[in-house]
């Protein structure tokens, strides 16, 4: 095994993750990793591929893909591929002969639809009533209704009926608005609430560079060394999966409670946590 491939096999063993792991996430086949370790480049697919292979590796390990792939280079003696010619010829300036001067109707005929359009506009304007007499309509036909007399066959109510009739009765918006309050000072809290209530919160803080992977609710939140001083802050519903391969060198706290030492340096150590707290 060269330096390239034992460097990968290092890297990944010291993180605590195997091929299996790697192949679930990145796709690719356990045989092509092994090529990759064993520095057997003749078994990958070549070109192009190879390095792809190479970028997913580093990456889910945490460690840089630029020289990772720069590695993989002097490993296999593959040189790089020069860059393509740009394939079109790009003028300076315009031809002139392929861009002759436009013809001026659309401009024309654009003046006169806006000249058109501005007269029918006045013309309309000065076809309005007046303000004057449009608001004087509405009072002279109240009048009128009022004025009328009742209507054949109609009963008018008896002195006695109008007394009992209050003066003036309360609108139904006023009456049905107490109740409509009601129902909603008693309405059951909503349900972005109540998801609320039921969340919790991670962190994990790097007491030193270590390699920190954390699902949450089954989504990838990171996969990549946590730089000493740094902390990631993680929030779930249902649960919250956090691995590393140096439990000596994180601390970790469920909702602002730490969990105190979780295990020796360099050890790979798994935490499974739900809204209950910690569970594995």
């Amino acid at each position: 095994m060269g330096v390239f491939g034992d460097r990968l096999r290092r890297e990944r063993e010291m993180r605590g993750i195997t091929l299996d792991e790697i192949t679930e996430s990145t796709k690719i086949s356990r045989r092509h990793l092994e090529a990759l370790e064993g520095e057997h480049f003749d078994q990958l697919p070549g070109g192009v591929f190879n390095k792809g292979f190479v970028r997913a590796y580093a990456r889910f390990l945490g460690i840089d893909e630029d020289q990772a792939v720069a590695d993989y280079s002097a490993a296999s003696n593959e040189q790089p591929e020069p860059e393509d010619k740009f394939p079109l010829e790009i003028h300076q300036e315009p031809n002139r002969e392929l861009n002759p001067r436009r013809s001026p109707l659309p401009l024309v005929f654009g003046v006169a639809a806006l000249v058109g359009v501005l007269m029918g506009y006045f013309f309309w304007l000065k076809s309005r009533p007046h303000g004057p007499e449009a608001a004087q309509q509405p009072d002279h036909q109240t009048s009128v209704v009022h004025d009328t007399a009742p209507a054949k066959g109609t009963s008018q109510p008896t002195p006695g009926q109008q007394n009992q009739a209050p003066a003036h009765a309360p609108p139904a918006a006023a009456i049905v608005a107490p109740e409509r309050l009601a129902r909603e000072n008693t309405a059951p809290p909503s349900t972005e609430k109540k998801q609320a209530d039921k969340t919790f919160v991670v962190l994990v803080k790097a007491k030193e560079d270590s390699w920190v992977s954390i699902v949450a609710d089954g989504k990838s939140v990171m996969q990549r060394v946590l730089i000493a001083d740094r902390q990631k802050k993680v929030k779930a519903a249902k649960q919250i999966v956090v691995r590393t391969g140096n439990a000596g060198g994180i601390d970790v706290t469920f909702n602002g409670k730490s969990l105190g030492a979780i295990g020796n340096e360099n050890e790979p150590r798994t935490l499974t946590f739900n809204s209950a707290g910690l569970i594995q």
